[in-house]
């Protein structure tokens, strides 16, 4: 029964933390179906770092201690960063918070397998094992191929000598992480150490999450905005996002729950296709940028149906949370005016007009 418990602690805790790293999500551009994905392919990972390292070690190619401090941090964050290199370069990949869920998401499914294996090896000390896993080792492995994921994403579009450093900076980091711990353990480190090691790495991730999280609101007020039929007033709730539920709250009163989790998707929809424009923009090639645009056109209409399933009267209080200055609409005329040519039709009567009231004379003027 001890043993059945701690199996399931052995499981349910690191997922959990996965989960809690995804709920800092803020703009939901992590996939779950891609998470697991990584989740499938850690464990892959897991019997495949197995397998590499008991052949090394019977053929004698290296010590225990050499695999223990060296070969396995180097060979396992490698296996467990494969999937990543694939994910990062779909189109529908965003930036650096896609990177570290998914990166950690793949730590995870290596240190599932990895506590399974352990657990049922040491019947009489599953319970402790179990516990002093999931704050320590796991961590640590979900620590390293997320500060991997997050390296990979930020440099995707960057093919410059500075980009490809701050690649090996990341595997580097990942690595260097990996054999600190391991060779801290492996001496006979108290068990407090290591959770804290395990801890500490956790909150780089968090850290780079937010430092993502940052970068895509700037991107959503650059690039939010009439081309995709946003007002100002609703580009402004969306950077609220952080805050939604207190900002919503008079909404959930007024029109109920439901209408509230509509306007909250439709907002979501918004900002991702702020982001999407911004890495559209960025991309270096034509195929990703079509995908791209492929993409913003299917949010769009997720985003358009929201709109009416919320109503007319609901999104006119949204819009009200956050008023315009002025009116959009005659700031879009005077711009499309002034584009025209002189003479072309339609634009004869500014002319005259621009004529005339220098002539005229100001109002207040004497004459």
């Amino acid at each position: 029964m001890i043993e059945v418990l701690a199996l399931i602690l052995a499981w349910l805790f690191p997922l959990g933390f996965l989960f809690g790293v995804r709920a800092l999500d803020l703009y939901r551009t992590g996939k779950f179906h891609y998470n697991i994905y990584t989740i499938l392919w850690g464990s892959i990972a897991y019997a495949l770092a197995v397998l590499i390292n008991s052949t090394l070690l019977r053929a004698g190619a290296v010590s225990q201690t050499q695999m223990v401090r060296v070969i396995a941090p180097i060979l396992e964050e490698l296996l467990k960063a494969a999937i990543l290199l694939y994910l990062v370069q779909r189109p529908d990949f965003n930036y650096v918070v896609d990177g570290a869920i998914y990166g950690f998401g793949a730590g995870i499914g290596f240190a599932i397998v990895e506590n399974t294996e352990y657990v049922v090896g040491s019947p009489g000390l599953a319970l402790t094992v179990a516990l002093s896993r999931v704050f320590s080792t796991n961590l640590i492995h979900a620590t390293g191929s997320g500060l991997i994921g997050g390296a990979l994403a930020h440099v995707r579009d960057d093919r410059t000598m500075r980009g490809f450093v701050t690649m090996l900076a990341g595997f580097a980091l990942s690595i260097g992480l990996h054999m600190g711990f391991n060779t801290m353990v492996s001496t006979g480190t108290l068990l407090l150490f290591a959770v804290a090691a395990g801890l500490i790495g956790t909150g780089f991730i968090v850290l780079a999450i937010r430092l993502g999280l940052g970068v895509q609101r700037a991107w959503i007020d650059e690039k939010l905005g009439a081309q995709d039929r946003v007002t100002g007033s609703e580009a402004r709730v969306v950077g609220k996002l952080g805050s939604l539920d207190a900002v919503l709250a008079p909404l959930v009163q007024r029109f109920g729950a439901e209408k509230a989790a509509t306007v909250e998707r439709f907002l979501v929809l918004q900002a991702q296709i702020g982001i999407k424009r911004k890495l559209q923009e960025r991309a270096l090639d034509d195929g990703r940028r079509h995908a791209l645009e492929a993409e913003i056109g299917q949010i769009t209409k997720e985003m358009d149906e929201a709109r009416r399933r919320a109503g007319t009267y609901c999104m006119l209080y949204v819009r009200g949370i956050f008023p315009e200055a002025h009116s959009p609409v005659w700031g879009l005329i005077e711009d499309r005016v002034k584009a025209l040519e002189p003479g072309v039709a339609g634009s004869g009567l500014w002319d005259i007009a621009a004529k005339r009231m220098p002539a005229s004379g100001t109002p207040g003027e004497k004459k």
